[in-house]
């Protein structure tokens, strides 16, 4: 009698914890499993964490410069040489895993959703089927890393993103494998119910990283030497005047001594590459210089904007951010964040965007 009364108890403390959708109101210090595959990171998410994390770690955990331990609890540390026998053992390179799994704490209080890192799990596959466990790393030992380091973004995604920023945001693509103790086996969709409530319940607050909607992009302004369009050649003679006008600058900016040699002769600009930084703001898109580069004498050198500045450049009258934004003249898009563009598809892509939502360039 004495423990129904108990149990009793207990069942009743228990359910004034959960919502009436069986979720619980809050908990504290959760530990979470979150399962990443590579196979559903889309496009449009502009980053995929499943192939850059391990880019970014491999070369760290086989010289040992960062720890890769057996599980989370790490007791015993695996080590560069084992990762390498491992590796050998499974069907595709550690760099080209199929899955990543992300170790985090999960706090709901207040309807308030915070979490906290904790580290990765890698795994593969071996020849024979079987699942290869490579290890874990303490998100720790590489926090400053994962925040100094920008990871790949295609042209759907945003500009110079940090690994941080991409893990806090938490616009990748996962599925919660536990939570607790709970890993789901008997109540699959328990996973996806306390998964909406965390990242999309708009009945709970999320301390989330929005990312910037902002791309930056190069494109090569085609010489007049190749192209009949007058603007080109207005654009190359302007800029080359100014150039020569200022060879000072250009001598400052140069990261060879290839220029001090030929500083009494007339420079002839034999191309230009200009590097810019869009911002959408109410589906209108705002267009900013950030650098020129020149070839001059088969050498490079990048001039800042801010050193144009100094250059007093203006071109048909016009500030350069006004008039690069007109785009009279006809160039090449070369990249859109660290997606380079095919020359055939150049045009394709400037037209997505102008016209696309911007986490749907990439064709």
């Amino acid at each position: 009698m004495h423990l129904l009364k108990i149990l009793f108890i207990f069942t009743i403390l228990f359910s004034s914890c959960l919502g009436t959708n069986g979720l619980p109101k809050g908990y504290d210090s959760m530990p979470v499993l979150l399962h990443l595959s590579d196979a559903k990171q889309h496009d449009s998410i502009g980053f995929n964490l499943v192939r850059s994390i391990p880019e970014l770690l491999y070369p760290k955990l086989l010289t040992g410069d960062l720890a890769l331990w057996e599980n989370a609890s790490k007791k015993s540390v695996v080590g560069g040489v084992k990762l390498a026998a491992l590796e050998k053992l499974a069907t595709r390179p550690f760099v080209r895993s199929e899955d990543v799994f992300i170790h985090e704490y999960w706090r709901i209080f207040k309807k308030n959703f915070t979490f906290e890192l904790q580290g990765f799990t890698f795994s593969g596959t071996n020849k024979a089927g079987g699942k290869i466990n490579y290890g874990f790393v303490d998100a720790q030992d590489i926090i400053d890393l994962l925040k100094t380091e920008s990871i790949y973004t295609n042209a759907s995604g945003t500009s110079k993103l940090s690994y941080w920023d991409a893990l806090q945001s938490k616009t990748y693509n996962f599925n919660l494998v536990q939570f607790g103790q709970d890993d789901f086996k008997r109540n699959a969709q328990f996973s996806a119910m306390l998964q909406y409530q965390a990242i999309h319940d708009p009945k709970i607050l999320r301390e989330i990283i929005e990312l910037e909607n902002t791309k930056t992009m190069r494109y090569k302004v085609l010489s007049p030497s190749i192209n009949s369009n007058k603007e080109n050649k207005n654009v190359y003679r302007v800029l080359e005047d100014y150039i020569n006008k200022n060879k000072q600058i250009v001598l400052n900016a140069a990261k060879t001594g290839h220029f001090s040699k030929i500083m009494f002769e007339k420079w002839k600009v034999d191309n230009i590459t200009i590097s810019e930084k869009w911002s959408k703001y109410k589906s209108i898109a705002f267009q900013e210089l950030l650098e020129m580069e020149f070839f001059i004498d088969k050498h490079s050198v990048r001039i800042t904007k801010k050193q144009l500045e100094e250059m007093g450049v203006k071109i048909n009258m016009q500030g350069l951010d006004e008039y690069l934004s007109e785009k009279r003249f006809s160039f090449l898009l070369e990249q859109i964040n660290d997606q380079e563009i095919l020359p055939q598809q150049s045009e394709q892509y400037y037209e997505a965007l102008l016209n696309n939502k911007w986490n749907n360039i990439s064709l």
